[in-house]
């Protein structure tokens, strides 16, 4: 069963008291009245005692918040748990920021880094196949062997005498594609 975050919690809250009509402290009253605990009344008890009650009342709501927190880390500490078994070279600075989003709302560690992978996994494929695709399709260079440079026109009238006599059997055969006019 998916975890239900805070912020689902408040905005269904925020709802239902927009639905029937009510602004969000007397939904809040209405509910503690309606399903709260019925506390008996401290009216008519000695000031002592009813303090001593209040207090009493307000530390169990006190362990009853401690009991929940010390659940949610417990839950967060088995998430990791696990997470570690199935991505054990995996570190929290590899984690990216939407595999930390989708846990803020209440998903597993676990489910949304395998979710995050699986996804980037099938992109991935989906890109190599149009490169793969792409390399087919696309052409091929040619090439005649020579490795000799080619000489142009106007970069032969501009060597030296020098460089001519180097480069000679290379000019002679790049003059063969030269235009005269």
């Amino acid at each position: 069963m998916k975890r239900i975050s805070n912020d689902e919690i408040l905005d269904r809250i925020y709802d239902l008291a927009d639905s029937v009509g009510l602004k969000i402290n007397d939904f809040m009253t209405k509910l503690e009245d309606d399903y709260g605990e019925k506390l008996p009344s401290l009216e008519g008890l000695p000031e002592d005692v009813a303090e001593e009650l209040l207090g009493a009342r307000e530390t169990k709501k006190e362990q009853r918040k401690q009991e929940r927190i010390k659940k949610s880390e417990a839950d967060a500490e088995e998430d990791i748990k696990q997470f570690r078994e199935l991505f054990p070279d995996v570190s929290a600075e590899d984690i990216p920021e939407e595999v930390w989003e989708e846990v803020s709302k209440g998903a597993s560690l676990s489910g949304a880094y395998a979710i995050y992978k699986i996804t980037q996994d099938n992109l991935d494929r989906y890109a190599n196949g149009i490169n793969d695709r792409n390399a087919k399709m696309g052409a091929k260079a040619v090439s005649d062997g020579s490795t000799e440079p080619v000489f142009t026109k106007e970069l032969v009238e501009k060597m030296s005498d020098k460089d001519v006599k180097s480069n000679y059997k290379g000019i002679l055969k790049s003059m063969k594609n030269w235009r005269f006019n």
